[in-house]
């Protein structure tokens, strides 16, 4: 594993202020300026340059790993069993965790864990929505499945009484065979 270069000892708020002035977009010399501003002038232009090309390309794998994420959604639909959609969303987490916990220190691992979590939280309120989703039409299926065998009790209270049968006859038929009282 490489030393911790001097931008991966800077104080975490020091690198959140890079990584927000690179995510929106300024340069390197631009950054530089601004760590002037704040006082920070032991890192060298170059280590900042290495910083920022470990960050763009973590970013970068970061997005990569989204998309993936998002085509596997997409192709599996809305039919997908949930278990498979948490599986597949678990497995998605845990290479993006492993990835960066075997880069190490001053080997790429610029993950915010701001990020780690944002990835972990989506994930888990994703798989939340999907059971709020399976418990709606769980729900509405019952609903239709009592609405009918009620409709189906009351043809069938009818036809026993258009046949003759005794009240007592057709309740014992809906109560017994149908399932309603």
């Amino acid at each position: 594993m490489a030393r911790p270069s001097k931008v991966d000892r800077l104080p975490p708020e020091i690198l959140d202020a890079i990584r927000g002035l690179r995510q929106r977009g300024h340069t390197i010399d631009e950054i530089r300026s601004h760590l002037d501003g704040l006082g920070v002038t032991d890192v060298s232009r170059s280590g900042l340059g290495v910083y920022i090309k470990r960050l763009d390309e973590l970013r970068a794998q970061t997005m990569q790993a989204r998309s993936v994420a998002e085509a596997v959604v997409d192709r599996l639909g809305d039919d997908a069993d949930d278990d498979v959609m948490n599986r597949a969303s678990i497995e998605l987490l845990q290479g993006l965790i492993l990835k960066v916990s075997l880069a190490g220190a001053g080997d790429g691992a610029a993950l915010d864990p701001k990020e780690l979590m944002m990835l972990s939280s989506a994930i888990k309120n994703a798989a939340s929505a999907r059971k709020v989703d399976a418990d709606r039409v769980l729900q509405a299926e019952k609903r239709a499945a009592d609405k009918a065998r009620r409709e189906a009790a009351d043809r069938a209270g009818a036809a026993a009484k258009a046949r003759g049968l005794t009240p007592d006859t057709a309740a014992f038929i809906r109560e017994q065979i149908l399932g309603v009282t």
